[in-house]
């Protein structure tokens, strides 16, 4: 077994190859432990990598796989099959041996890595655009790379329920206790709604017509997680800049027009300035403004952040349909975009806010938005544990009672109650916060209807 590679040879193990395929030949039922962790590509030898896929397609397709079948259906060497036959005297290290393999096949891809990223370095690696990389970015492919290295050691494995009972009621004393397990919103009817707030695992989508603040909420949130807990926001729509201003604006009380135009601003703009750039610095907020996000970008940064900041609570992007993936259609593409963040949140264990337009069937239909009102929605609903429908009459019928009222519509919720949640807008100062007293009495126009102005 060559354990350690020398200059000619890579890691790999002939014996543990043999055992495996031999202990299949003689036991069929070895194959439900060793198809768990092994794939035919883990294989160092060519012929014993085709070898695997025969077994694996007549076991998969119901069939016996023995010295017989497996000649006849992969044409393999009857004698040579018949040696690893006689290589075991039993099944029972199958599996053992099995992550022996992928061990090997891992220290195999580390080697190709570096050896990728080397040439890269040396002869220049070029983006997409075709500019040069710059060397932080190869390191954070690099990264993610051998991540996914890492993911592959991590198997799931069916477990029993008296097992999971017991790490089910840790958790429930503990939650007795008062430890926080949730992580709260700071907004209290959504708190309430949610029992607790954002899990880690969870996709919440937050939707809105244009020009209805679901940015401004999501930076309300973002501050108001990000005093306990380490928020990452990715817009693809906004500058940094632009989403700073935005932030100075909410913490400081400062009209954002004034920052828009300081020339012309009050000299009071500069003590909320001051005020709220202090407030900010006590935050735990990282911001990114890469545009067209793909799921691949959303891992990087994740990995990015829990590596610098040593821990990641929420993550929000800013918006969905600004977003790239793959797929026959649009409606596809953003469908697996949505699954794959649902993915990413329960891999990293991290709660995900995803912003998301809204179709104009919204504008022309009096009442509340409604979930099909998700523009291009393809699997989102499916892939969502929460959706919350952003809406503000005033922006239909405005009057004075309800300027500064919104609604966040839960149209979906997998785990809790649907609602209604009513908030206090302030769209010069970017701020969402609680609302107090009745929601505002809907005008005779807004009950019959009333398309934007």
């Amino acid at each position: 077994m060559s354990r350690r590679p020398d200059v000619m040879t890579a890691p790999h193990s002939d014996e543990a190859e043999h055992a495996v395929l031999g202990a299949l030949l003689i036991d069929n039922q070895a194959f439900e432990a060793v198809s768990t962790v092994l794939k035919p590509e883990h294989f160092y030898q060519t012929d014993h990598r085709a070898i695997y896929e025969t077994i694996t397609e007549l076991l998969k397709a119901g069939k016996l796989a023995d010295l017989v079948t497996v000649h006849e259906k992969g044409h393999h060497d009857m004698v040579y099959l018949n040696q690893l036959m006689s290589s075991v005297v039993s099944s029972r290290a199958a599996q053992r041996h099995a992550e022996l393999l992928v061990e090997r096949w891992r220290e195999r891809e580390v080697m190709r890595l570096g050896s990728v990223m080397a040439d890269e370095v040396l002869r220049g690696a070029h983006g997409a655009d075709g500019k040069p990389q710059p060397v932080d970015q190869l390191i954070d492919q690099m990264i993610t790379k051998l991540m996914a290295l890492n993911a592959v050691a991590d198997r799931n494995e069916p477990r029993d329920i008296s097992e999971l009972v017991v790490g089910y009621l840790d958790d429930l004393q503990q939650r007795y206790d008062g430890k926080e397990t949730t992580i709260q919103t700071g907004l209290k009817d959504l708190d309430h709604c949610t029992a607790g707030g954002g899990r880690p695992g969870e996709l919440w989508v937050i939707g809105a017509r244009p020009s209805m603040g679901k940015t401004a909420a999501s930076l309300t949130l973002s501050r108001n997680v990000g005093r306990k807990h380490q928020v990452l926001m990715l817009t693809q729509e906004d500058s940094l800049n632009s989403l700073t201003a935005r932030q100075v604006a909410a913490a400081g009380r400062v009209n954002l027009a004034d920052l828009r135009n300081p020339r012309k601003a009050p000299q009071s703009m500069w003590e909320g300035v001051s005020e709220g750039i202090d407030a900010l610095g006590k935050l735990h907020i990282a911001m990114d403004d890469q545009a067209a996000l793909s799921i691949m970008d959303v891992r990087r940064k994740i990995q990015q952040v829990k590596r610098r900041r040593k821990a990641l609570d929420l993550v929000i992007i800013d918006y969905l349909q600004l977003m790239e993936g793959d797929g026959d259609n649009r409606n596809q593409e953003l469908g697996k975009i949505a699954n794959g963040l649902k993915r990413a949140a329960k891999e990293f264990g991290v709660w995900i806010v995803l912003l998301s337009q809204m179709n104009r069937e919204a504008d022309k239909r009096s009442g509340p938005p409604q979930m099909s009102d998700l523009r291009d929605s393809g699997d989102i609903e499916g892939a969502a544990d929460l959706i919350g429908l952003l809406h503000r009459e005033h922006r239909r019928n405005p009057t004075d009672a309800n300027k500064f009222h919104a609604e966040l519509h839960v149209v979906k919720h997998k785990n809790g109650p649907t609602d209604t949640l009513h908030f206090t807008f302030d769209g010069a100062f970017q701020r969402f916060t609680d609302w107090e007293g009745p929601p505002p009495t809907k005008s005779l126009k807004a009950q019959r209807g009333g398309g934007l102005d």
